[in-house]
């Protein structure tokens, strides 16, 4: 992936640094963000694109609900039962809802699985709170793709 400059104003500038340190993003991340959306918002002639929007967001709802599930599912399954068969099933579930969301929607959840790991390995406050950013941010991702 290459990066490319982009010039915005100076109030502007200050929103993105603002939205940023508020929810925890990369200032890119924002960015990433703020035009995806737009650009589903933006409306298409007949002859353009057939869409139908209550279908996209219904699906999108539907894949950032099924992975924080699946997330979750397996927290639950490392923190209150610590059985290793139990976490071994909750993690291939959650590693097929990943998979299924990279396929299906095109969108990249590696950070998401190195988290994961992270996690399992060395499950305390800090990698739980990684995962969690992680997903916070995958959850954008899908549902403002």
């Amino acid at each position: 992936m290459g990066w490319k400059s982009v010039g915005v104003k100076e109030d502007v500038k200050k929103i993105i640094d603002e939205i940023a340190r508020r929810r925890g993003f990369k200032k890119y991340q924002v960015i990433e963000l703020a035009i995806r959306q737009f650009a589903k918002e933006q409306k298409y002639g007949k002859k353009e694109k057939k869409y139908h929007w209550g279908y996209d967001i219904d699906r999108e709802l539907w894949y950032a609900f099924k992975l924080v599930n699946s997330i979750a599912q397996l927290k639950f399954a490392v923190e209150e039962f610590n059985d290793e068969d139990r976490v071994i099933f909750y993690k291939k579930l959650t590693m097929q809802t990943i998979n299924q969301i990279e396929e299906r929607l095109g969108i990249d959840l590696d950070n998401v699985k190195k988290a994961l790991e992270k996690f399992l390995e060395n499950p305390n406050g800090r990698t739980k709170a990684d995962l969690n950013d992680e997903t916070k941010i995958a959850m954008a991702r899908i549902l403002f793709q």
